[in-house]
């Protein structure tokens, strides 16, 4: 899902050449600066205990 967030840092990262990994790198780097790195590591820490949670039935 793209928002005007994901838009508009997608543009200023296009214009400057950085690659995805660049992008990340830059916003951990500033989470950290202000503190705001344990909010999105929960919040990440939770979205994937959701897909762990979430099995499709294989089949076999």
């Amino acid at each position: 899902m793209i928002n005007q967030t994901h838009s508009e840092i997608e543009t200023i990262a296009g214009n400057a050449g950085w690659d995805s990994f660049t992008r990340l790198l830059l916003i951990s780097r500033w989470l950290d600066a202000n503190n705001l790195s344990d909010g999105l590591i929960a919040h990440l820490g939770g979205l994937a205990a959701e897909e762990e949670n979430f099995d499709l039935p294989s089949g076999d």
